[in-house]
């Protein structure tokens, strides 16, 4: 989350703030602190929790009510996330006679899917540090094991204690990030921080570019963001749906087809990387292609201009579209990283370069904004991001995840509709009055005469 918020704030605001920032740290280290000696004393944290329990809440009722007034069939995924919130709010609040048992055994299943997920995939990709994911892994699984044995802790504290925790390293990292930000140099982005550097499928390069301050206004020409969906390119006759989505879709003839995803800055850019030479494999000889590694190292190329992908291949059945954006820096960073056309499966792929691409052009989006990390925090959309770019950068950036995290990118960046909960509700009952005028307006007469 802290990579996110330092990437979306951008590195010439931050620069500004530092000091602004390692107080913050410094807060959170002292809350931290305080939370442990509050369980020394009592066992319980009831306040900070219970407080972010009735945010939960609210916010809750707030996206179902909204979904309920627009209309249930359409609006579906708001009661979802409405749901979810109020699952969460229920896990988090202190309530008396259950010992906080559920919530503890949830936080143990989530320590031991994790762990499973890191070592399955530090095991397929073998990243530079996939000994590192093996240990983290391991070390999540201990973990979960310990909540469910309810030692050396009762169930009753574990949620707080992990808050602690939470709030102890979250400030000690902002505090010595506070140091790095100081020392970068002017125009530098924030990806040459060691926050971003450290981690990654492969060795971090292209963060070595001229990045000047994101402009105040709005582009005139949209940044667009183009994605071929494994099912929009490719003829399935056998549904697997979260594989299809997410991973890869297997043709009639046993064709593995991974989507595509490519980025478009009318009129003289175009991001589409591939391979020189084609590597649609079927099912046997797959897997092999998949580790992370520079041995998987092939020769890639450019395409120069949508239209010739379309007239290649096939139109792309998505699109996101963004008007708040850094062109020159966006320019900037491609004359560097276009100089070298190494293409990858798994750690150098379409997927992975465009969402490099759009990371450069989006730095700095929510830095005019006053306290951005607090409108950052109390979004939604924000963790649901957060979310997303964990798991891809864990496993690998394909389509389909990059398709997620551009639509939640576009939903946080240039948000639709206010956050604030009276006016999404007011929004909600405009809607609803606007299709109850449409449904009950007489038919026109062409359209009476096409029946």
């Amino acid at each position: 989350m802290i990579r996110l918020i330092f990437l979306l704030v951008g590195a010439h605001v931050l620069k500004s703030r530092w000091v602004l920032m390692a107080l913050f740290g410094l807060c959170w280290v002292i809350v931290g602190a305080a939370v442990l000696c509050d369980i020394a004393a009592d066992g319980r944290l009831s306040v900070p929790l219970d407080v972010l329990a009735l945010l939960l809440i609210v916010e809750g009722v707030v996206e179902i009510a909204a979904a309920l007034i627009m209309d249930i069939r359409v609006y579906w995924p708001g009661v979802w996330k409405g749901g979810s919130f109020l699952l969460i709010a229920f896990l988090v609040f202190d309530l008396p006679w259950d010992n906080n048992i559920f919530a503890s055994l949830l936080f143990g299943l989530v320590f031991l899917g994790d762990g499973l997920f890191r070592i399955a995939s530090a095991a397929v990709l073998r990243t530079v540090k996939w000994r590192r994911e093996v240990i983290v892994g391991v070390t999540e699984i201990a973990l979960s094991m310990l909540i469910f044995s309810n030692w050396p802790f009762h169930h009753h504290i574990t949620v707080p204690l992990c808050f602690s925790l939470l709030l102890l390293s979250s400030g000690v990292s902002l505090i010595l990030m506070a140091r790095q930000i100081l020392l970068l140099p002017e125009n530098t982005s924030v990806m040459s921080l060691p926050l971003f550097t450290r981690r990654g499928l492969r060795r971090w390069h292209g963060a070595n570019y001229l990045h000047p301050p994101f402009p105040p206004q709005r582009q005139l020409l949209a940044l667009t963001v183009f994605v071929w969906t494994p099912l929009g390119s490719a003829t399935v006759i056998e549904r697997r749906r979260v594989i299809d989505r997410y991973i890869a879709a297997v043709d009639h003839n046993g064709v593995i087809s991974t989507g595509h995803i490519s980025l478009q800055l009318l009129p003289d850019l175009y991001i589409s990387q591939y391979p020189q030479e084609d590597i649609d494999r079927d099912s046997r000889d797959f897997r092999a292609m998949l580790r992370s590694g520079e041995e998987n190292d092939m020769a890639g190329r450019f395409l120069h201009s949508l239209e010739e992908e379309i007239a290649d291949w096939c139109a792309p059945d998505q699109q996101v579209q963004f008007t708040r954006y850094n062109a020159q820096a966006l320019h900037h960073f491609w004359q560097m990283y276009s100089a070298d056309n190494t293409y990858n499966l798994t750690s150098r792929n379409c997927s992975s370069t465009v969402i490099q691409a759009l990371d450069v052009a989006i730095e700095g989006a929510m830095g005019h904004l006053f306290l951005p990390a607090v409108r950052l925090f109390f979004d939604p959309n924000f963790w649901l991001l957060g979310l997303v770019r964990g798991r891809a950068e864990e496993m690998t950036w394909t389509p389909g995840l990059a398709l997620d995290y551009v639509r939640l990118l576009k939903a946080v960046v240039e948000p639709g509709y206010s956050r604030a909960w009276h006016k999404r509700l007011q929004n909600a009952l405009a809607m609803r009055r606007i299709v109850l005028k449409r449904a009950a307006k007489p038919p026109t007469e062409d359209s009476a005469s096409e029946r």
